[in-house]
């Protein structure tokens, strides 16, 4: 029986070929084939293993979409340590790169590739909204959309529409961003955890700046169940990771803010505060200039600039211009208390730093 089987044949795993690849990542939503998961459970001589990742194909049509990705997450990191005016260069090249790919690509591969074309879109978004960029903002944002329509795909479609609400909310129409938010809200049912966190929570914040308070409330308790910290495992940088349980409740503190009720808020930001990632230094500027914000309602003009005061370096160092606009805003409400020591400190330093 050994005799058999030592001269049985050596098993042969074949790999699906590059149209199947390109059907499977389409219907799971993926990049690159290193995203499939597929792996050959036994070697050619019967060893196990399991977890071996296919990788790309050097020189392959495979590899430049698989390097693309890898270099998105890249990007994402340096917004994270550079600020959005340095990622904002490496993005709009990686855009460009793109664009003149697109036309090249075999059929099968372009919806995986439109699809990275539209990550990067989001992204040159988000990071012009950073930048206090409004109209490139939303220009990134249709191209995201229209990407996403090409390849009917509901992940970026909902993603580029919440970043829409987004941009609504800052812009100051609230009732428009409410509208965007239950369009993206409508593939709920296909998205990952985190992301059905993040549309809850911007859907809440939306709500309460039309005076839907309870409503909002709700949403922020319900987004729970989906937070990114309830279910670790994706990389950092995948859309809605930073949507943890504390930025939920940083949320929470805004739109108590907002149902004037800021001592609660405070409160509710004291709690939020030490849970967000120092690596996260927008988000941490956020919470402090909502803090700030609430401080000021309570009429508490000392303890507003000294939060606003801590915050104001922060966003400096985060690059982002939409929150130094905001703390700059800030400044006028407690302007005429120039009296106390707090906020004359913080006035002089925002003056000083432009």
């Amino acid at each position: 029986m050994s005799r058999h089987l030592a001269g049985r044949p050596t098993l042969q795993h074949r790999w699906p070929n590059e149209l199947r690849r390109a059907a499977l990542r389409q219907v799971l939503g993926v990049a690159c084939d290193s995203e499939l998961d597929l792996y050959s459970p036994r070697r050619s001589d019967g060893t196990w293993v399991a977890g071996e990742v296919v990788a790309p194909r050097p020189g392959s049509w495979d590899e430049t979409i698989h390097l693309l990705r890898e270099q998105w997450h890249l990007l994402v990191q340096n917004d994270k340590m550079f600020g959005p005016e340095y990622a904002l260069m490496g993005v709009t090249r990686q855009l460009s790169a793109i664009e003149d790919l697109l036309p090249q690509l075999p059929p099968p591969l372009r919806p995986t590739a439109v699809r990275v074309a539209a990550q990067y879109a989001e992204s040159a978004a988000w990071l012009h909204q950073s930048l206090d960029e409004h109209a490139a903002g939303r220009r990134w944002t249709q191209q995201a959309l229209d990407w996403a329509g090409q390849i009917n795909d509901p992940i970026m479609t909902a993603w580029a529409t919440y970043r829409g609400s987004q941009q609504r909310l800052t812009s100051g129409h609230a009732t428009q961003a409410v509208e965007q938010s239950e369009v993206a809200l409508r593939y709920d049912g296909t998205l990952p955890g985190p992301m059905r966190a993040a549309l809850r929570v911007q859907h809440a914040h939306a709500m309460a700046a039309t005076g839907r308070h309870r409503a909002a409330m709700r949403l922020l308790d319900d987004a729970h169940r989906w937070a990114a910290d309830r279910s670790p495992g994706k990389p950092e940088g995948e859309h809605g990771s930073y949507c943890t349980s504390g930025y939920i409740e940083v949320h929470r503190g805004a739109c108590l803010r907002l149902a004037h009720r800021p001592h609660e808020a405070i409160t509710v930001l004291e709690q939020a505060l030490p849970t967000i990632p120092p690596r996260h230094r927008q988000d941490f500027a956020s919470a402090l200039l909502n803090k700030a914000a609430a401080h000021a309602a309570a009429n508490q003009p000392d303890r507003a600039a000294a939060t606003a005061h801590q915050a104001l370096p922060i966003a400096r160092r985060a690059g982002s211009r939409r929150i130094l606009r905001q703390l700059a805003h800030l400044s006028t409400t407690i302007n005429r208390h120039q009296h106390l020591p707090e906020v004359r400190a913080y006035l002089d330093d925002l003056t000083v730093g432009g």
